[in-house]
Protein backbone atom coordinates (compact mmCIF):
# COMPACT_ATOMS: atom_id res chain seq x y z
CA UNK A 1 0.00 0.00 0.00
CA UNK A 2 2.64 2.03 0.62
CA UNK A 3 4.52 2.07 -2.32
CA UNK A 4 0.74 2.32 -4.00
CA UNK A 5 0.83 5.57 -2.30
CA UNK A 6 4.43 6.64 -3.39
CA UNK A 7 3.79 5.45 -7.20
CA UNK A 8 0.66 7.57 -6.90
CA UNK A 9 1.90 10.62 -5.56
CA UNK A 10 4.62 10.70 -7.86
CA UNK A 11 2.30 10.76 -10.80
CA UNK A 12 0.07 13.36 -9.28
CA UNK A 13 3.69 15.54 -8.86
CA UNK A 14 4.19 14.74 -12.37
CA UNK A 15 1.00 15.52 -14.09
CA UNK A 16 0.62 18.65 -12.04
CA UNK A 17 4.72 19.44 -13.31
CA UNK A 18 3.54 18.97 -17.05
CA UNK A 19 0.52 20.65 -16.40
CA UNK A 20 2.12 23.45 -15.45
CA UNK A 21 5.10 23.78 -18.26
CA UNK A 22 2.08 23.26 -20.82
CA UNK A 23 0.54 26.45 -19.03
CA UNK A 24 3.22 28.17 -18.51
CA UNK A 25 4.30 27.92 -22.11
CA UNK A 26 0.94 28.59 -23.03
CA UNK A 27 0.94 31.90 -20.69
CA UNK A 28 3.77 32.72 -22.26
CA UNK A 29 3.64 32.78 -25.78
CA UNK A 30 0.56 34.81 -25.63
CA UNK A 31 1.80 37.20 -23.32
CA UNK A 32 4.53 38.00 -25.74
CA UNK A 33 2.06 38.35 -28.76
CA UNK A 34 0.48 40.63 -26.57
CA UNK A 35 3.61 42.50 -25.99
CA UNK A 36 4.65 42.55 -29.45
CA UNK A 37 1.58 43.76 -30.72
CA UNK A 38 1.83 47.21 -28.76
CA UNK A 39 5.22 47.26 -29.10
CA UNK A 40 4.47 47.29 -33.09
CA UNK A 41 1.29 49.61 -32.52
CA UNK A 42 3.85 52.21 -30.18
CA UNK A 43 6.29 52.30 -32.80
CA UNK A 44 3.78 52.86 -35.80
CA UNK A 45 2.95 55.97 -33.73
CA UNK A 46 6.22 57.02 -33.22
CA UNK A 47 7.43 56.41 -36.91
CA UNK A 48 4.47 58.15 -37.98
CA UNK A 49 4.71 61.49 -35.44
CA UNK A 50 8.39 61.71 -36.69
CA UNK A 51 6.85 61.39 -40.29
CA UNK A 52 4.69 64.74 -39.22
CA UNK A 53 7.27 66.23 -37.69
CA UNK A 54 10.03 65.46 -40.26
CA UNK A 55 8.22 67.54 -43.10
CA UNK A 56 9.17 71.09 -42.73
CA UNK A 57 12.33 69.83 -42.05
CA UNK A 58 12.89 67.61 -44.93
CA UNK A 59 11.48 70.22 -47.04
CA UNK A 60 13.59 73.19 -46.13
CA UNK A 61 16.88 70.68 -45.81
CA UNK A 62 17.37 71.74 -42.05
CA UNK A 63 19.85 69.39 -40.86
CA UNK A 64 20.03 70.67 -37.36
CA UNK A 65 16.23 69.94 -36.61
CA UNK A 66 16.46 66.55 -38.62
CA UNK A 67 18.99 65.82 -36.54
CA UNK A 68 17.46 66.86 -33.11
CA UNK A 69 14.39 64.57 -34.70
CA UNK A 70 16.23 61.65 -34.78
CA UNK A 71 17.61 61.88 -31.63
CA UNK A 72 15.05 62.73 -29.46
CA UNK A 73 12.96 59.50 -31.17
CA UNK A 74 16.52 57.53 -30.72
CA UNK A 75 15.86 57.69 -27.12
CA UNK A 76 12.89 55.91 -26.63
CA UNK A 77 13.72 52.42 -24.77
CA UNK A 78 14.26 49.91 -27.64
CA UNK A 79 14.60 51.86 -30.29
CA UNK A 80 17.96 50.98 -31.90
CA UNK A 81 18.29 52.46 -35.29
CA UNK A 82 16.12 56.28 -36.60
CA UNK A 83 16.79 57.55 -40.19
CA UNK A 84 14.97 60.05 -42.10
CA UNK A 85 15.47 59.74 -45.79
CA UNK A 86 14.47 62.17 -48.60
CA UNK A 87 12.87 61.10 -51.50
CA UNK A 88 15.82 59.87 -53.36
CA UNK A 89 16.79 57.53 -51.30
CA UNK A 90 19.75 59.74 -49.80
CA UNK A 91 19.68 59.78 -45.84
CA UNK A 92 18.98 63.18 -44.29
CA UNK A 93 19.39 62.25 -40.82
CA UNK A 94 20.13 59.35 -38.74
CA UNK A 95 21.70 58.31 -35.07
CA UNK A 96 24.84 56.73 -36.61
CA UNK A 97 26.60 59.45 -38.79
CA UNK A 98 28.47 57.41 -41.33
CA UNK A 99 24.83 56.86 -42.80
CA UNK A 100 24.25 60.20 -43.62
CA UNK A 101 23.52 60.90 -47.37
CA UNK A 102 24.14 57.28 -48.23
CA UNK A 103 21.43 56.07 -50.51
CA UNK A 104 19.08 53.62 -49.11
CA UNK A 105 16.19 51.87 -50.43
CA UNK A 106 12.61 53.10 -50.17
CA UNK A 107 10.13 50.87 -49.07
CA UNK A 108 8.19 49.70 -52.33
CA UNK A 109 4.53 49.98 -51.24
CA UNK A 110 2.78 50.78 -47.87
CA UNK A 111 -0.21 49.93 -46.20
CA UNK A 112 -2.23 53.02 -44.61
CA UNK A 113 1.27 54.59 -45.18
CA UNK A 114 3.28 52.09 -43.03
CA UNK A 115 5.45 49.57 -44.09
CA UNK A 116 6.94 46.54 -41.67
CA UNK A 117 9.59 44.34 -41.99
CA UNK A 118 10.86 41.44 -39.45
CA UNK A 119 13.94 40.18 -38.91
CA UNK A 120 14.89 38.08 -35.85
CA UNK A 121 13.78 39.71 -32.77
CA UNK A 122 14.36 43.32 -35.17
CA UNK A 123 11.06 45.28 -36.10
CA UNK A 124 11.76 47.75 -39.30
CA UNK A 125 8.88 50.51 -39.15
CA UNK A 126 9.17 53.04 -42.52
CA UNK A 127 6.38 55.74 -42.54
CA UNK A 128 6.16 58.17 -45.85
CA UNK A 129 6.77 61.52 -45.31
CA UNK A 130 3.86 63.07 -47.77
CA UNK A 131 3.40 66.79 -48.88
CA UNK A 132 0.44 67.72 -51.18
CA UNK A 133 -0.32 63.95 -51.70
CA UNK A 134 3.41 63.57 -53.10
CA UNK A 135 6.29 61.53 -51.21
CA UNK A 136 8.89 63.42 -50.26
CA UNK A 137 10.88 61.01 -47.68
CA UNK A 138 10.51 58.33 -45.40
CA UNK A 139 10.58 57.89 -42.01
CA UNK A 140 12.47 54.49 -40.78
CA UNK A 141 13.37 53.14 -37.45
CA UNK A 142 14.31 49.77 -35.82
CA UNK A 143 12.97 48.24 -32.65
CA UNK A 144 14.91 45.45 -30.43
CA UNK A 145 11.68 43.47 -29.49
CA UNK A 146 14.21 41.19 -27.25
CA UNK A 147 14.98 44.01 -25.49
CA UNK A 148 11.73 45.27 -25.04
CA UNK A 149 10.13 41.83 -24.10
CA UNK A 150 12.46 39.94 -22.29
CA UNK A 151 12.69 41.77 -19.07
CA UNK A 152 8.57 41.53 -19.43
CA UNK A 153 8.57 37.68 -20.07
CA UNK A 154 10.87 37.12 -17.32
CA UNK A 155 8.96 38.82 -14.78
CA UNK A 156 5.75 36.82 -16.15
CA UNK A 157 7.93 33.07 -16.20
CA UNK A 158 8.87 34.10 -12.29
CA UNK A 159 5.41 35.17 -11.58
CA UNK A 160 4.20 31.49 -13.20
CA UNK A 161 6.58 29.46 -11.76
CA UNK A 162 5.91 30.86 -7.91
CA UNK A 163 1.86 29.67 -9.05
CA UNK A 164 3.25 26.32 -9.96
CA UNK A 165 5.17 25.66 -7.10
CA UNK A 166 1.96 26.28 -5.25
CA UNK A 167 -0.20 24.45 -7.41
CA UNK A 168 1.93 21.57 -7.13
CA UNK A 169 2.22 21.77 -3.58
CA UNK A 170 -0.91 21.95 -3.19
CA UNK A 171 -1.56 19.20 -6.07
CA UNK A 172 0.73 16.88 -3.51
CA UNK A 173 -1.27 17.62 -0.34
CA UNK A 174 -4.41 16.83 -2.26
CA UNK A 175 -2.81 13.93 -3.60
CA UNK A 176 -1.78 12.00 -0.64
CA UNK A 177 -4.96 13.04 1.43
CA UNK A 178 -6.84 11.63 -1.84
CA UNK A 179 -4.07 8.31 -1.56
CA UNK A 180 -4.43 7.80 2.49
CA UNK A 181 -8.44 7.95 1.77
CA UNK A 182 -8.07 5.36 -0.49
CA UNK A 183 -5.62 3.66 0.98
CA UNK A 184 -7.36 3.11 4.33
CA UNK A 185 -9.92 0.64 2.75
CA UNK A 186 -7.56 -0.79 0.28
CA UNK A 187 -5.32 -2.13 3.25
CA UNK A 188 -8.39 -3.33 4.92
CA UNK A 189 -9.62 -5.01 2.08
CA UNK A 190 -6.00 -6.81 1.80
CA UNK A 191 -5.69 -7.92 5.38
CA UNK A 192 -9.03 -9.65 4.97
CA UNK A 193 -7.80 -11.23 1.41
CA UNK A 194 -4.66 -12.57 3.41
CA UNK A 195 -6.79 -13.77 6.46
CA UNK A 196 -9.33 -15.73 3.80
CA UNK A 197 -6.44 -16.91 1.88
CA UNK A 198 -5.45 -18.25 5.48
CA UNK A 199 -8.28 -20.49 5.83
CA UNK A 200 -10.66 -17.59 7.35
CA UNK A 201 -13.58 -17.92 5.56
CA UNK A 202 -15.78 -15.58 7.74
CA UNK A 203 -14.00 -12.51 7.71
CA UNK A 204 -15.85 -9.69 6.21
CA UNK A 205 -14.92 -6.28 5.45
CA UNK A 206 -17.21 -3.37 6.24
CA UNK A 207 -17.77 -1.67 3.27
CA UNK A 208 -16.90 2.59 4.32
CA UNK A 209 -17.79 4.31 0.85
CA UNK A 210 -20.20 3.68 -2.47
CA UNK A 211 -17.39 4.11 -4.71
CA UNK A 212 -15.80 1.36 -6.94
CA UNK A 213 -13.59 0.42 -3.65
CA UNK A 214 -17.01 0.00 -1.86
CA UNK A 215 -18.21 -2.12 -4.91
CA UNK A 216 -15.47 -4.14 -4.62
CA UNK A 217 -15.40 -4.74 -0.48
CA UNK A 218 -19.04 -5.71 -1.00
CA UNK A 219 -17.91 -7.96 -4.10
CA UNK A 220 -15.47 -9.61 -1.52
CA UNK A 221 -17.79 -10.32 0.86
CA UNK A 222 -20.29 -11.84 -1.46
CA UNK A 223 -16.81 -13.86 -2.44
CA UNK A 224 -16.55 -14.89 1.74
CA UNK A 225 -20.20 -16.06 1.87
CA UNK A 226 -20.21 -17.97 -1.21
CA UNK A 227 -17.04 -20.01 -0.33
CA UNK A 228 -18.43 -20.34 3.61
CA UNK A 229 -21.56 -21.93 2.04
CA UNK A 230 -19.49 -23.88 0.05
CA UNK A 231 -17.66 -25.16 2.53
CA UNK A 232 -20.60 -25.62 4.47
CA UNK A 233 -22.32 -27.67 1.67
CA UNK A 234 -19.08 -30.25 1.81
CA UNK A 235 -18.64 -30.52 5.13
CA UNK A 236 -22.60 -31.36 5.90
CA UNK A 237 -22.96 -33.57 2.75
CA UNK A 238 -19.84 -34.95 2.78
CA UNK A 239 -20.92 -37.49 5.04
CA UNK A 240 -23.53 -38.55 2.38
CA UNK A 241 -22.03 -38.37 -0.74
CA UNK A 242 -18.41 -39.35 -2.09
CA UNK A 243 -16.09 -36.61 -2.16
CA UNK A 244 -15.93 -36.76 -5.63
CA UNK A 245 -19.55 -36.37 -6.39
CA UNK A 246 -19.86 -33.65 -3.85
CA UNK A 247 -17.01 -32.26 -6.03
CA UNK A 248 -18.14 -32.72 -9.37
CA UNK A 249 -21.67 -31.66 -8.29
CA UNK A 250 -20.44 -27.96 -6.75
CA UNK A 251 -18.41 -27.32 -9.83
CA UNK A 252 -21.02 -28.46 -12.21
CA UNK A 253 -24.60 -27.86 -10.84
CA UNK A 254 -25.71 -29.38 -13.42
CA UNK A 255 -24.53 -32.69 -13.16
CA UNK A 256 -23.22 -33.28 -16.48
CA UNK A 257 -20.12 -35.40 -15.76
CA UNK A 258 -22.55 -37.87 -13.49
CA UNK A 259 -24.12 -39.85 -16.30
CA UNK A 260 -23.97 -43.52 -16.20
CA UNK A 261 -21.21 -44.37 -17.96
CA UNK A 262 -20.10 -48.16 -18.57
CA UNK A 263 -16.90 -49.21 -16.86
CA UNK A 264 -15.22 -51.76 -15.68
CA UNK A 265 -14.79 -51.96 -11.87
CA UNK A 266 -14.26 -54.52 -9.10
CA UNK A 267 -17.17 -54.38 -6.49
CA UNK A 268 -16.61 -55.05 -3.35
CA UNK A 269 -19.76 -56.20 -0.37
CA UNK A 270 -18.87 -56.92 3.41
CA UNK A 271 -21.65 -58.11 5.37
CA UNK A 272 -21.59 -58.57 9.43
CA UNK A 273 -22.24 -62.00 10.22
CA UNK A 274 -25.19 -62.97 12.87
CA UNK A 275 -25.93 -59.02 12.83
CA UNK A 276 -29.86 -59.89 13.64
CA UNK A 277 -28.95 -62.67 16.42
CA UNK A 278 -26.10 -60.41 17.56
CA UNK A 279 -28.47 -57.20 18.09
CA UNK A 280 -31.88 -59.06 19.74
CA UNK A 281 -29.91 -58.55 23.18
CA UNK A 282 -29.32 -55.09 22.55
CA UNK A 283 -30.39 -51.78 23.45
CA UNK A 284 -31.16 -49.20 19.48
CA UNK A 285 -28.77 -46.84 21.01
CA UNK A 286 -25.60 -49.72 21.26
CA UNK A 287 -26.95 -51.55 18.27
CA UNK A 288 -25.88 -47.91 16.14
CA UNK A 289 -22.86 -47.70 18.16
CA UNK A 290 -21.58 -51.33 17.04
CA UNK A 291 -22.61 -50.47 13.57
CA UNK A 292 -20.62 -47.51 13.31
CA UNK A 293 -18.00 -48.85 15.24
CA UNK A 294 -17.49 -51.52 11.92
CA UNK A 295 -18.39 -49.10 9.34
CA UNK A 296 -15.71 -46.58 10.73
CA UNK A 297 -13.18 -49.62 10.47
CA UNK A 298 -14.58 -50.88 6.90
CA UNK A 299 -14.67 -47.53 5.35
CA UNK A 300 -11.13 -46.78 6.55
CA UNK A 301 -9.77 -50.20 5.10
CA UNK A 302 -11.80 -48.71 1.20
CA UNK A 303 -11.12 -45.22 0.96
CA UNK A 304 -7.24 -46.52 1.89
CA UNK A 305 -6.76 -48.42 -0.92
CA UNK A 306 -8.49 -46.09 -3.32
CA UNK A 307 -12.06 -47.44 -3.10
CA UNK A 308 -15.59 -46.10 -3.74
CA UNK A 309 -18.00 -46.33 -0.64
CA UNK A 310 -21.48 -46.73 -2.72
CA UNK A 311 -23.81 -47.09 0.38
CA UNK A 312 -24.44 -49.31 3.64
CA UNK A 313 -27.04 -51.07 3.68
CA UNK A 314 -28.35 -52.56 6.74
CA UNK A 315 -25.45 -54.43 8.28
CA UNK A 316 -23.36 -54.87 5.02
CA UNK A 317 -21.22 -52.26 2.79
CA UNK A 318 -21.22 -51.84 -1.11
CA UNK A 319 -18.03 -50.57 -2.39
CA UNK A 320 -16.33 -50.50 -5.64
CA UNK A 321 -12.99 -49.61 -6.98
CA UNK A 322 -11.71 -48.02 -10.43
CA UNK A 323 -15.10 -45.48 -10.61
CA UNK A 324 -15.31 -42.34 -10.86
CA UNK A 325 -11.55 -41.84 -11.37
CA UNK A 326 -10.43 -45.19 -13.56
CA UNK A 327 -8.03 -47.14 -12.22
CA UNK A 328 -5.64 -50.01 -13.91
CA UNK A 329 -5.13 -52.23 -10.97
CA UNK A 330 -8.47 -51.88 -9.13
CA UNK A 331 -8.79 -56.05 -8.78
CA UNK A 332 -5.61 -55.83 -6.66
CA UNK A 333 -6.68 -52.75 -4.57
CA UNK A 334 -9.92 -54.56 -4.11
CA UNK A 335 -8.45 -57.68 -2.54
CA UNK A 336 -6.21 -55.68 -0.87
CA UNK A 337 -9.01 -53.93 1.14
CA UNK A 338 -10.81 -57.02 1.49
CA UNK A 339 -7.54 -58.54 3.22
CA UNK A 340 -7.20 -55.38 5.31
CA UNK A 341 -10.51 -55.50 6.94
CA UNK A 342 -10.84 -59.22 7.90
CA UNK A 343 -7.47 -58.21 9.70
CA UNK A 344 -8.79 -55.32 11.23
CA UNK A 345 -11.72 -57.00 12.35
CA UNK A 346 -9.06 -60.07 13.79
CA UNK A 347 -7.62 -57.50 15.59
CA UNK A 348 -10.74 -55.91 17.33
CA UNK A 349 -12.05 -58.62 18.22
CA UNK A 350 -8.84 -59.50 19.79
CA UNK A 351 -8.80 -56.25 22.14
CA UNK A 352 -12.54 -57.27 22.76
CA UNK A 353 -13.13 -58.13 26.79
CA UNK A 354 -14.54 -61.20 28.10
CA UNK A 355 -18.51 -61.10 27.33
CA UNK A 356 -17.71 -58.74 25.00
CA UNK A 357 -19.64 -58.76 21.22
CA UNK A 358 -16.89 -60.34 18.73
CA UNK A 359 -18.08 -60.26 14.87
CA UNK A 360 -17.05 -61.74 11.68
CA UNK A 361 -17.32 -60.52 8.18
CA UNK A 362 -17.84 -62.12 5.19
CA UNK A 363 -16.62 -60.71 1.82
CA UNK A 364 -17.14 -61.03 -1.67
CA UNK A 365 -15.15 -59.38 -4.70
CA UNK A 366 -15.90 -59.70 -8.56
CA UNK A 367 -14.97 -57.65 -11.23
CA UNK A 368 -16.97 -56.54 -14.64
CA UNK A 369 -18.24 -53.89 -16.58
CA UNK A 370 -21.11 -51.54 -14.84
CA UNK A 371 -22.96 -48.82 -15.52
CA UNK A 372 -21.82 -46.16 -13.02
CA UNK A 373 -23.63 -42.73 -12.32
CA UNK A 374 -26.48 -41.06 -11.05
CA UNK A 375 -29.50 -43.27 -10.72
CA UNK A 376 -33.01 -42.09 -9.73
CA UNK A 377 -35.36 -39.67 -10.11
CA UNK A 378 -35.49 -35.72 -10.24
CA UNK A 379 -36.61 -35.47 -6.40
CA UNK A 380 -33.78 -37.98 -5.18
CA UNK A 381 -30.80 -39.52 -6.50
CA UNK A 382 -28.08 -41.85 -6.18
CA UNK A 383 -24.55 -42.09 -7.61
CA UNK A 384 -23.96 -45.60 -7.75
CA UNK A 385 -22.98 -48.65 -9.75
CA UNK A 386 -25.67 -51.09 -11.74
CA UNK A 387 -24.79 -53.74 -13.29
CA UNK A 388 -24.84 -57.80 -13.09
CA UNK A 389 -21.32 -57.54 -11.59
CA UNK A 390 -22.63 -56.24 -9.11
CA UNK A 391 -25.06 -59.03 -7.92
CA UNK A 392 -22.46 -61.52 -8.66
CA UNK A 393 -20.14 -59.79 -5.77
CA UNK A 394 -23.37 -59.66 -3.69
CA UNK A 395 -23.99 -63.60 -4.77
CA UNK A 396 -20.69 -64.12 -3.42
CA UNK A 397 -20.62 -61.77 -0.22
CA UNK A 398 -23.55 -64.18 0.53
CA UNK A 399 -21.99 -67.49 0.37
CA UNK A 400 -18.79 -66.38 2.70
CA UNK A 401 -18.65 -67.59 6.02
CA UNK A 402 -17.48 -65.06 8.70
CA UNK A 403 -13.73 -64.04 8.21
CA UNK A 404 -13.75 -65.63 4.56
CA UNK A 405 -13.15 -63.60 1.38
CA UNK A 406 -14.81 -65.15 -1.72
CA UNK A 407 -13.41 -63.91 -4.99
CA UNK A 408 -14.62 -64.42 -8.82
CA UNK A 409 -12.68 -66.33 -11.64
CA UNK A 410 -11.91 -62.52 -13.05
CA UNK A 411 -10.73 -61.22 -10.22
CA UNK A 412 -8.55 -64.45 -9.52
CA UNK A 413 -6.96 -64.09 -13.07
CA UNK A 414 -5.87 -60.06 -12.45
CA UNK A 415 -4.62 -60.97 -8.47
CA UNK A 416 -2.97 -64.53 -8.37
CA UNK A 417 0.10 -62.58 -8.77
CA UNK A 418 0.15 -60.79 -5.50
CA UNK A 419 -2.66 -62.87 -3.78
CA UNK A 420 -2.51 -66.19 -2.35
CA UNK A 421 -5.92 -68.01 -3.92
CA UNK A 422 -7.48 -71.56 -3.26
CA UNK A 423 -10.05 -72.53 -5.57
CA UNK A 424 -13.33 -73.80 -3.51
CA UNK A 425 -14.95 -75.22 -6.60
CA UNK A 426 -17.64 -74.27 -8.48
CA UNK A 427 -21.05 -72.61 -7.61
CA UNK A 428 -24.31 -71.70 -8.60
CA UNK A 429 -25.43 -68.52 -8.04
CA UNK A 430 -29.02 -67.29 -7.78
CA UNK A 431 -30.34 -66.40 -10.75
CA UNK A 432 -27.33 -67.19 -12.95
CA UNK A 433 -27.67 -70.84 -15.29
CA UNK A 434 -24.44 -71.07 -15.69
CA UNK A 435 -21.92 -71.97 -12.60
CA UNK A 436 -19.31 -69.11 -11.03
CA UNK A 437 -15.83 -70.40 -10.27
CA UNK A 438 -14.94 -69.97 -6.81
CA UNK A 439 -11.26 -68.79 -5.25
CA UNK A 440 -11.05 -67.96 -1.53
CA UNK A 441 -8.39 -65.69 -0.61
CA UNK A 442 -5.30 -66.98 2.17
CA UNK A 443 -4.54 -64.32 4.62
CA UNK A 444 -3.52 -65.89 7.63
CA UNK A 445 -0.20 -66.90 8.41
CA UNK A 446 0.25 -70.62 8.92
CA UNK A 447 -0.67 -70.77 12.42
CA UNK A 448 -3.47 -68.52 12.77
CA UNK A 449 -7.22 -70.09 13.11
CA UNK A 450 -10.23 -68.76 11.54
Amino acid sequence: MRSLQLKFSALVVALLVVACVVLAWMATRHERASVEAEIQRSAIALAKNLAQDAKVPLIEDDQLALGALVQNTGGERGIVAVQLVKRDGRVAASLEPMFADIPVQLAESYENGVHLERRGDVLTVATEITWSADRIGEAKLEVDLARLVGPILRETRTQLAWVAVGVTAFGVVAGLGFVALLVGPLRRLRAGVERLAAGDLAVRVPPTSRDEVGELTEAFNEMGESLQQKARIQREFGRYASDYVLQTLLENPEGADLQGVEREVTVLFADIRGFTRLSEGLEPADVVKLLNDVFQLVSDCILRRGGTIDKFIGDSVMAYFGAPVPSADHPIAAVSAAVDIERAVEERNAKIPPGGHLIGVGIGVHTGPVVVGNIGSDRRTDFTAIGDSVNVAARLEKMARPGEILVSEAVQRRVRGSHRLRFEGERQLAGRQEPVHVYAVEFRSAGATA
